[in-house]
């Protein structure tokens, strides 16, 4: 064999293995996280609106069964007209309160924003879209009134504006108290049920103490127990729409709050 061949096959030997086995081949590969999916808000927005009318439908079935329990039928025109009120108020404060999540994220994402900052954001819009909500959906209630020609005893008294406050409040720590729990490890669909159902009980209580108290003539016992329905009912099924919307918002995904 020549001398030109033996280097000829020295350089073959000697290039194959770098061909034939590249350096990564062997070692583990980690591959990249997926970047975490943002919630859409006008998806958001889009889920927590139906959801709200659900709710609203939801919380006026328990009444009418509460109602049916006592042997009290209620007329199609009563019911209509408490489904305008029941509806409007879950629509637009749970909108209020989601437009306060978006409004925190978009904090987020421009500058440090802490915590206790998110939680005021938030609160702002309960406190104010609450008052906003009792207001349309007494109008709207009071009209229907007045176009299907029936009169609906309210069952208590007390003035407009101390109910709206004390709506706004409610809603205000219900909306910060969610972007705490929501930040927390276990703060899934039950700490949100649960974060509704203490701020409903709480406010509910105070509420319906108002409303006795400047009450003009005696409420039934069914009056009183639907009236509790929906104040606990409202702040728990608006809790969990919020958090149900946002995770379809992000496509499925859990809510990671940031």
């Amino acid at each position: 064999m020549s001398q030109m061949e033996q280097n000829t096959q020295r350089v073959l030997r000697h290039s194959a293995p770098t061909e034939l086995f590249p350096a990564s081949a062997g070692k583990e590969t980690t591959p990249l996280a997926a970047p975490e999916a943002k919630p859409s808000l006008g998806k958001t927005l889009l889920h927590v609106a139906w959801m709200s009318i659900v709710l609203g439908l939801v919380i006026e079935g328990l009444i009418l069964i509460v109602a049916s329990s006592f042997d009290k039928l209620i007329e199609g025109k009563t019911v209509l007209a408490d489904l305008v009120q029941k509806v409007s108020w879950s629509v637009i404060v749970c909108i209020g309160l989601a437009l306060g999540r978006g409004a925190a994220r978009l904090q987020a994402a421009t500058q440090a924003v802490s915590n206790a900052a998110a939680m005021s954001t938030v609160g702002l819009a309960g406190l104010l879209s609450a008052p906003l909500a009792f207001a349309v959906a007494r109008s709207l209630h009071e009209g229907m009134q007045e176009a299907l020609f029936i009169k609906i005893f309210q069952g208590g008294g007390g003035s407009p504006v101390l109910l709206a406050l004390i709506k706004g409040l409610e809603y205000g720590c219900l909306g910060a108290l969610l972007v705490w729990v929501g930040k927390q490890v276990w703060g899934k669909a039950l700490a949100h049920a649960g974060v509704g159902l203490a701020v409903g009980v709480v406010f509910g209580a105070i509420l319906i103490g108002v409303l006795a108290v400047g009450a003009k003539a005696p409420t039934p016992i069914s009056g009183w127990l639907a009236r509790a329905i929906n104040e606990i009912i409202n702040p728990v099924g608006c809790s969990l729409t919020l958090y149900a919307a946002e995770i379809l918002g992000r496509g499925g995904q859990a809510i990671a709050e940031d």
